[in-house]
């Protein structure tokens, strides 16, 4: 055994010899070919006891170093980065326009040309394109958001330069042949699932008109005005673009001047220039025609609070970033995930488990931006919670985190954004996201770098600004503090006590004994189904306006009162009071005529019955429905004088309004009120019920009548 150890030995000792031997005589001839020294031959001093020599790691790299920025002859920006050994290339293009430029009724449009531009073309269909890039394994797609329109393709690296040319056929100009256009409604409306509108969608839209609709967050936090209809016609609006739409909007805002072209991966820096030159270059120059929204400071803040039947509070806050430059974003950024590191490191992964995770994040639309905190938290830890989020964002502000804490987190920060940046469809989604907009980037930051720069005081200035109070929006939805049964009883009990309330006001009770005589007002059936929809209408449309005054007034008034008692006594005001108001609307209509000894009443089903003696009638007649409709307040007592167009009984007081009904028994009723009024009541003639003289008449109708 000890002589076999020995020949292994002796064998692995001279191989390690002639591979020493080898690797010096490499090193020579690089040293003498003139390429660069190794370095391995250098004895690091941190030599284990067993002899194993410990190699120093390369340093890190950086991702977003080394963007090149290049105009092209036409204005077409291009921004290449070489990624040596990424298997793909990713090529993306991107305008800075969206679905904002909808024209009223033609909403869709910015959504509708990015999908023609993937669609026949250059005497290619649609398949063939889209076959071209999928048959060498590559993906494409394209995005259309409010302010900017993103396309891109990803492939293989030995088809990037395919993949360049590829994308500028799509975003080339197109000719919108009509039959093609038709063809590509289809699956746009699918997309968004729109249909030719019904009943309700039109009883919705009609329902909530435009100057009804509260102002969205964009327009109520930013004055960014909203063009479209709350409930526009999605399926119409497709319908009305036409071929002369698509291409007058890619005509205005597909401009090569505002077109930003990014070309990442493991491409010869030379032949992809070449490539972009060739194929994006061919666009034809146009002038720009930018779709430009303002953004203005409303200079106040503003929170909301309400309380729901949920398993956690919802926390969100806002906070408002007015025309950011790249510095401002950049900065943005940086905030945006420290905040996602600390905030975790203390909520979610601290002794205290508060929170599942929180988030941090920056959304941007066009000259508005804003940072948003948001999170579900337990609710037995919702102050501890409010109290971190508020500590974390005073050390931003004041910038008096420790130097050595702010150091080892933006170290975390720095390396979690190089790990996450290096692939070449990471480093092309931030031109999608954060620096779509060629007016405020004309290079391709160089994120890593900023954040290692960026002091504390620098985010303190900043964070001072972008956390002041007047520009943060908070919302909060806490767990109810009652359970869902004991809320059904409350509400339950607050009808029940309401309706009780109202039938007691609203009643008058007399002695049955002293009625004469009993006469319910009639109604033919269709005019009962007409006025029913009638008031159901009103009733839709009151309580839409009703419900648009509340909705505005809590959302001014008591969504900021962080107050669970008030908020819930004035909503259960609110309830009561439209109890109270549906009440009296229900039991306003006259339903009969009681016949008392020494007055009458035209009763309705609530205390508004009008008692009449007999020297208030100024008279009583049998009418037809032509004649008495010209009567002093007649159409002010509906239903009954509605659909009359046959004889019934006209009651005109001396003060106030007039009535026309019948009842089951019409010519016993007018016995019955002749007797009491102590005056006959009969069919009065026509010329009398228009109230003209015998000489008015004759000159009506002339000689003849």
């Amino acid at each position: 055994m000890a002589g076999r150890r020995f020949t292994l030995g002796c064998v692995h000792g001279l191989l390690a010899l002639a591979l020493a031997v080898l690797a010096s005589a490499g090193r020579g001839a690089g040293q003498e070919a003139g390429g660069p020294a190794s370095d391995t031959s250098a004895v690091d001093p941190r030599v284990a006891a067993e002899g194993a020599v410990e190699v120093p790691e390369a340093g890190p790299s950086n991702p977003f170093a080394g963007f090149e920025t290049h105009f092209l002859s036409n204005g077409v920006k291009v921004w290449f980065k070489r990624l040596p050994g990424a298997p793909n290339v990713s090529v993306s293009a991107g305008v800075p326009v969206g679905s904002d430029a909808d024209p009223p009724g033609k909403e869709q449009l910015a959504h509708f040309t990015e999908h023609m531009l993937f669609s026949d073309h250059d005497g290619r269909t649609e398949q063939e394109i889209k076959d071209a890039v999928e048959k060498v394994g590559g993906r494409r797609n394209g995005f259309t958001y409010l302010d900017r329109t993103w396309y891109y393709v990803t492939i293989g690296r030995e088809h990037g330069l395919f993949a360049i040319e590829w994308l500028a056929g799509i975003l080339s100009p197109h000719e919108m042949d009509p039959a093609v256009v038709d063809r590509g409604r289809q699956p746009v409306e699918n997309e968004i699932r729109a249909r030719p509108r019904e009943f309700f969608d039109h009883l919705v839209a009609a329902l909530n008109p435009g100057w009804l609709a509260p102002p969205d967050f964009w327009e109520r936090e930013f004055g960014i005005e909203r063009l479209r209809a709350p409930f526009p016609d999605m399926w119409r609006s497709l319908r009305d673009i036409t071929p002369e739409d698509l291409r007058g909007f890619y005509d205005r805002y597909y401009s090569p001047a505002v077109m930003t072209v990014t070309i990442v991966g493991d491409l010869d820096r030379d032949e992809a220039l070449d490539r972009a030159r060739s194929a994006f270059g061919s666009f034809p120059a146009r002038p720009v025609e930018r779709w430009t929204i303002n953004a203005e400071d409303p200079g106040r803040g503003r929170s909301t609070h309400q309380w729901g039947f949920q398993s956690a509070a919802s926390y969100q806050s806002r906070h408002k970033l007015f025309h950011p430059n790249a510095g401002e974003l950049l900065t943005a950024i940086f905030v945006r995930d420290l905040l996602n590191r600390r905030l975790n490191q203390r909520l979610r992964y601290g002794e205290r488990k508060a929170v599942y995770g929180a988030s941090a994040s920056l959304v941007m639309r066009g000259p508005a931006a804003f940072l948003q905190i948001s999170s579900r938290i337990d609710e037995e830890d919702y102050d501890f919670a409010r109290a971190i989020i508020a500590e974390e964002i005073e050390f931003l502000r004041s910038g008096t985190l420790g130097a050595a804490e702010f150091e080892a987190d933006r170290a975390a920060v720095v390396e979690r954004l190089r790990g996450a940046n290096q692939t070449a469809e990471s480093l092309s989604a931030w031109t999608r996201q954060i620096f779509y907009d060629p007016s405020i980037f004309t290079d391709f930051p160089d994120v890593l770098s900023f954040y290692g720069e960026l002091t504390q005081s620098q985010v303190a200035s900043f964070a001072s600004r972008a956390f002041d109070e007047s520009r943060q929006v908070l919302s909060v939805s806490r767990t109810q503090p009652v359970s869902q049964g004991t809320a059904v009883l409350a509400v339950a009990a607050l009808i029940w006590i309401t309706l009780k309330v109202i039938s007691w006001a609203l009643t008058k009770p007399v002695r049955m004994k002293d009625i004469r005589y009993v006469a319910h007002f009639r109604l033919p059936v269709v005019l009962r189904t007409l006025y029913a929809l009638g008031l159901i209408a009103v009733a839709l449309a009151l309580g839409r306006v009703a419900v648009a005054g509340i909705g505005w007034g809590v959302d001014r008034w008591l969504r900021p009162v962080d107050n669970y008692v008030v908020q819930h006594a004035v909503i259960g005001g609110m309830l009561a009071a439209g109890l109270v108001a549906a009440a009296l609307l229900l039991t306003s209509s006259p339903r009969k005529l009681l016949v008392f000894e020494d007055h009458i009443r035209v009763k309705s089903r609530a205390w508004r019955s009008h008692v009449l003696r007999a020297g208030d009638i100024e008279d009583i007649a049998l009418e037809h429905g032509f004649g008495a409709w010209f009567d002093r307040g007649v159409l002010r007592s509906p239903p009954l004088a509605f659909g009359l167009l046959g004889p019934g009984i006209r009651l005109r007081p001396l003060r106030g309004r007039s009535y026309f009904f019948r009842s089951r028994d019409t010519e016993e009723l007018a016995e019955v009120l002749g007797s009491w009024w102590g005056r006959p009541v009969s069919r009065r003639p026509w010329r009398k019920r228009i109230g003209l003289t015998d000489e008015e008449i004759h000159e009506l109708l002339g000689d003849d009548g």
